[in-house]
């Protein structure tokens, strides 16, 4: 299963997710917990691979501030009308107080990206994960608010050094994904309280790791392309601008 193949099966399975959510439909919003995994382990592999790393830096940056507008307008803001954007766009403490899923990519590729420099010195390999907890604190003590926070994180690490490792993958992306129910339940073992029943959002969260197949069968290989660089860049850049065109025609529709 080529890297191209995993780009489509993620953006479907995230309009799906998306569609469910306005729309009310459980169904997809199971269907849709597949995407978040896939593009978190596309980064990584994008990262490991890319011949500019600042680059690609870069185009994350460039679509986490195009996709912001829309994914605020989508998320709840109460201005829901075109001729309110520039009003939107004037109030930056609404802006930035809940970001969208790309910089949530970007922020976990920096800090991997980071953590790549300090893993290739020989007295700093073993700080390696410093850059990756400082951004997990961040998000978990809420000084920085993105889509899936520090689940992002968690799975870039997790992505970053054990993809060659099915057993350590699926405990890792488990664990990342589940990591706040995982740490309530344990703070209720050690207090002896009794255990809550699952509730519908962690059964939803479960359903992350059926992601997994899908990455255990990429096969290293870029897909099928067009030849010509100009074409081939168009499609690259289409996936990442399928994420804010897809949230503007949503928030049209609902």
């Amino acid at each position: 299963m080529s890297a191209l193949t995993l780009r489509i099966i993620a953006a479907l399975t995230m309009l799906l997710d998306h569609i469910g959510y306005f729309s009310g439909c459980l169904p997809l919003r199971y269907i849709g917990r597949i995407a978040f995994p896939l593009y978190v382990f596309l980064m990584v592999n994008g990262f490991r691979y890319t011949k500019n790393r600042s680059r690609y830096a870069l185009r994350f940056g460039v679509f986490a501030i195009v996709s912001q507008v829309p994914y605020v307008l989508l998320t709840g803001y109460p201005f829901l009308r075109l001729e309110h954007i520039p009003k939107l766009l004037t109030t930056p403490s609404v802006l930035v107080s809940n970001m969208n899923v790309m910089v949530t990519l970007l922020l976990a590729l920096l800090a991997i990206w980071i953590g790549e420099v300090l893993r290739k010195k020989k007295f700093t390999r073993y700080l390696c994960l410093i850059p990756a907890f400082f951004l997990f604190c961040a998000y978990y003590y809420g000084l920085i608010r993105s889509d899936y926070g520090g689940k992002g994180v968690l799975l870039a690490v997790v992505f970053w050094l054990f993809s060659d490792h099915k057993l350590l993958t699926a405990v890792g992306v488990f664990g990342a994904m589940l990591y706040p129910s995982l740490m309530e339940y344990g703070l209720r073992l050690i207090k002896g309280l009794p255990l809550s029943a699952p509730n519908q959002y962690q059964i939803m969260l479960l359903f992350s790791l059926l992601a997994l197949p899908f990455i255990w069968l990429y096969n290293q290989k870029p897909g099928r392309l067009p030849q010509r660089p100009w074409a081939k860049k168009a499609v690259q850049l289409g996936f990442y601008a399928f994420y804010p065109l897809h949230l503007m025609v949503l928030w049209a529709i609902f």
